[in-house]
């Protein structure tokens, strides 16, 4: 008898614990005492009513239901609790032409009222499917209806809508004039697609989201909006029918300090702009690769591409391109840095360097006779192409203008820049620089878009003469920092490439030898000794090449000690100064 009593009051506790079925017209709030939530059919939040999803809370879909949201819905979870939306069973989620394995998706409606509340944050949205029998109401893990929206720190992934042809994507928005949708610190990751993992639609800011290993269609794709890509990384995803990883169609819009790298594309660059105005300013573009050779006019380029739509005009583009490093891209076409085609671009004070293109323009080609270039304070190093060789970083096919001046090039213009005939109007080449060698700090060693170039350093350095206080001021659309952030104005100069690096030259009275009677070993490994030619107190500043400072210490005397073998292989800089003067720096090898 008390075995049996001792079983009873263990199960009582199991027995309090359950899930909560719903369906149809839904409100008030989801609490985590009664998760899971199991949607036995499809669920709405009605006009006016509000429902509200507390941290941790499951919500488990039965079957292919949806949500529709004419209402108010606040999904705010926790980083450590957060909300999920996910499928019972995901059996038959890989195939497309069946119902099983997935559920329809969230949809946000047209919002009739006044303030809207309605927020996602901290939710993860996974096993969403179109399914054979999808309608608009089926075909995409969220989708946003003309109403504004802000969504954060959720994530989507195991979502698909592949077959469906016309609105095969993951996040859809659209919206009317005047709504936002606001998307940040968002992961959308595993995903398969038809046309895109995040479609807007209308006015929007992403800033700090990572979207990567989606594969299908596009990655993102703006349409005829004013859209703000801020601080977000796209990578490693594979886009097929003639989309890339970032496309922006029409509007006004601004990408910025983004990180795209390692992404493969179809026929067009991994950003991609077709009409409207956009500034493509301070990301870091590295290891895309577009993979089509067998590309039409409007097709190319491996890390941009740049044109007109069919259906506008050919001056209703106008692009500006500055601070960018655009490094090791590949395109089995034409144009492995930047393709241009029958547009006004603007292109200014970038790190175009180790691209490559199979048939030429490996840095930059033009296309189109009403092109107008402006090329101005950029950096071509290390570009190659299968036909053409490490010569002609620049192929214009055929373009209306360009002017090419203040760029630093391995080689003379002539041998940079080819040109078919008739020869474009072309402004003054005679502030070019002319080097073996820019000294970037730690720049990848050749063009080969699988030598990975995200952990490397491509900023000028104190020894790149070349490029320092070489470059244009006038008519060159330079924005007020470089790619770091840095002052773009040191005085009345600025330097060639994405990067501002006066900071890194310090004033300096007299030669390091002047007071150095024995300075080794350089290279060093682990002990560097100084022997001064008279005693005194010495300053003694180490540096990495940016001017970063790594040590200090002070010398009584005539000798000196730095122990070194903490550091990395790299190039270093010692400073050294007295109470009274300041010496140039010395620059020693680590090994």
């Amino acid at each position: 008898m008390k075995k049996i009593l001792f079983l009873i009051i263990i199960l009582l506790p199991l027995h309090n614990i359950a899930a909560t079925n719903v369906s149809g017209s839904v409100s008030g709030t989801w609490t985590l005492a009664g998760s899971p939530y199991l949607v036995t059919n499809a669920i709405s939040v009605a006009n006016g009513a509000t429902l509200r999803i507390q941290p941790g809370v499951d919500v488990i879909f039965q079957g292919f239901f949806n949500f529709n949201i004419a209402g108010t819905l606040i999904a705010v979870g926790s980083q450590a609790a957060p909300i999920t939306f996910k499928m019972n069973d995901t059996t038959g989620w890989y195939n497309d032409l069946q119902m099983a394995g997935g559920w329809r998706g969230i949809q946000f409606q047209s919002f009739a009222g006044g303030y809207d509340s309605s927020a996602l944050t901290y939710c993860i949205i996974q096993d969403v499917k179109h399914g054979l029998n999808g309608n608009a109401n089926g075909k995409n893990a969220l989708a946003v209806n003309y109403r504004s929206l802000k969504i954060s720190n959720c994530t989507f992934f195991h979502n698909q809508s592949a077959a469906n042809q016309s609105d095969g994507k993951i996040i859809s928005v659209y919206l009317s004039a005047g709504q936002l949708f606001e998307m940040q610190d968002c992961k959308v990751h595993d995903n398969i697609t038809r046309i895109a993992s995040v479609f807007i639609n209308g006015k929007a800011n992403l800033v700090r989201n990572e979207i990567h290993h989606n594969t299908g269609g596009g990655t993102f794709w703006a349409v005829l909006g004013t859209v703000t890509l801020d601080n977000n990384e796209f990578h490693h995803n594979k886009n097929n029918y003639d989309l890339a990883t970032v496309k922006i169609d029409g509007g006004n819009n601004l990408v910025i300090r983004n990180k795209i790298h390692h992404n493969e594309s179809d026929r067009m660059g991994a950003v991609t702009c077709t009409m409207g105005k956009t500034t493509i300013e301070s990301n870091f573009i590295c290891n895309n690769f577009t993979v089509n050779g067998n590309c039409g006019a409007t097709d190319g380029g491996g890390a941009i591409h740049l044109s007109h739509n069919n259906n506008g005009t050919w001056d209703s583009t106008e692009y500006i391109v500055r601070n960018n490093v655009m490094t090791n891209n590949y395109c089995a076409f034409y144009g492995g840095g930047i393709y241009v085609y029958d547009c006004k671009v603007n292109i200014v004070n970038n790190h175009i360097v180790n691209n490559s293109a199979y048939y030429g323009g490996p840095a930059v080609y033009v296309i189109g006779t009403q092109s107008k270039v402006l090329l101005k304070n950029n950096i071509f190093f290390g570009n190659t192409a299968n036909l053409g060789g490490a010569i002609m970083d620049v192929q214009l096919l055929s373009a209306n203008t360009l002017n090419y001046d203040y760029n630093w090039s391995e080689h003379p213009f002539y041998l940079t820049v080819s040109m078919n005939l008739p020869i474009p109007n072309i402004g003054d080449t005679s502030h070019n620089v002319v080097g073996s060698n820019p000294y970037l700090a730690q720049p990848t060693l050749t063009a080969n878009h699988l030598e990975d170039a995200l952990l490397k350093d491509f900023n000028i350095t104190a020894v790149s003469i070349g490029c320092i206080n070489k470059g244009d001021t006038v008519g060159t659309f330079l924005s007020d920092t470089d790619y770091l952030g840095n002052n773009r104005f040191q005085g009345n100069k600025v330097d060639i490439g994405a990067f501002e690096s006066n900071k890194v030259t310090p004033e300096s009275t007299s030669e390091f030898a002047e007071i150095v009677d024995a300075f080794y070993p350089n290279p060093v490994s682990d002990v560097m000794n100084i022997h001064f030619s008279t005693p005194d107190l010495y300053t003694l500043k180490l540096t990495d090449i940016n001017g970063h400072q790594i040590m200090q210490q002070q010398v009584n005397g005539i000798d000196a000690q730095l122990k070194l073998n903490a550091l990395a292989t790299g190039i270093y800089l010692i400073h050294i100064s007295t109470e009274n003067q300041t010496f140039k720096p010395i620059k020693i090898s680590k090994l």
